[in-house]
């Protein structure tokens, strides 16, 4: 790893959406678990990306093992939740394949 200063964001400093990721960029630069800072950034994105696949794909499948509540609103609500969720696990998984398309090896 070469020596490089990371300028992180003041609290309250809202210039850069990417500055999220910084901290956690720095510490798998710092544990050589990334190469360059880009790395690290995408590598942290990556990270983001799984755990909130994990997260998401625990709501379908709670929601897939609910039985009919006899409320055919609720039902309702349920089946449409589960479609959209679907939806957004699929859009997340096409994100983390794109990510790790763009994450450079040396």
């Amino acid at each position: 790893m070469s020596s490089a200063i990371i300028a992180f964001r003041r609290k309250g400093d809202e210039a850069s959406a990417i500055g999220d990721f910084d901290g956690v960029a720095t510490t798998l630069l710092s544990e050589g678990r990334a190469f360059s800072l880009t790395t690290a950034r995408i590598e942290a994105i990556l990270l983001k990306l799984r755990a909130q696949r994990s997260e998401l794909a625990a709501v379908i499948a709670d929601l897939q093992v609910r039985p009919p509540s006899g409320d055919i609103r609720i039902d309702m609500v349920n089946a449409n939740l589960r479609i959209e969720a679907s939806k957004g696990l699929a859009q997340i998984d096409r994100l983390i394949e794109h990510a790790e398309t763009c994450v450079v090896t040396p």
